[in-house]
């Protein structure tokens, strides 16, 4: 049965599984995606005012954050919904959550390899768009104080 994450029992595992694999090269496949995202959206480049190590190692924070709560997504719509919102304040725009989840299923792959097969990307995938939306519910909060950029 799906839940709000959109994943059958099965997509977590996969989920569960190869985030689990993932530990092993968690700082490369970081790296990777920073580097994918860049090249598909340069001036997003621009929005990252912190150190990318110590913006990696957050990343990386919320990944298992999200991986360990995924029996209980309900719970991380209120914490996903802060950080859309928090993200409006970065400059971040709701086409930017694409950008990011294409080269995030792209570092994965690359990280992954094999493991990363089908099943796998599809798992991934749909919970990359469940955060997406959580987020994005956020960043629409009309009590937000919208980004204007100088």
């Amino acid at each position: 049965m799906n839940d709000s994450s959109g994943l059958n029992a099965q997509e977590k595992q996969l989920v569960r599984q190869s985030f689990e694999s993932l530990e092993e090269y968690s700082d490369t496949a970081v790296r990777l995606f920073y580097g994918r995202l860049f090249e598909f959206a340069p001036p997003l480049r621009g929005l990252f005012k912190v150190d990318l190590r110590e913006q990696a190692r957050k990343l990386h924070d919320m990944l298992a954050t999200i991986v360990s709560t995924l029996d209980r997504f309900d719970e991380l719509r209120p914490v996903l919904a802060d950080l859309g919102r928090r993200h409006v304040a970065y400059g971040a725009l709701p086409e930017h959550y694409d950008a990011l989840r294409t080269a995030l299923l792209w570092a994965l792959g690359q990280a992954l390899n094999a493991e990363f097969d089908a099943p796998t990307k599809a798992a991934w995938d749909q919970l990359l768009r469940s955060v997406s939306s959580a987020m994005l519910q956020g960043a629409e909060d009309p009590s937000v104080a919208k980004f204007v950029p100088k």
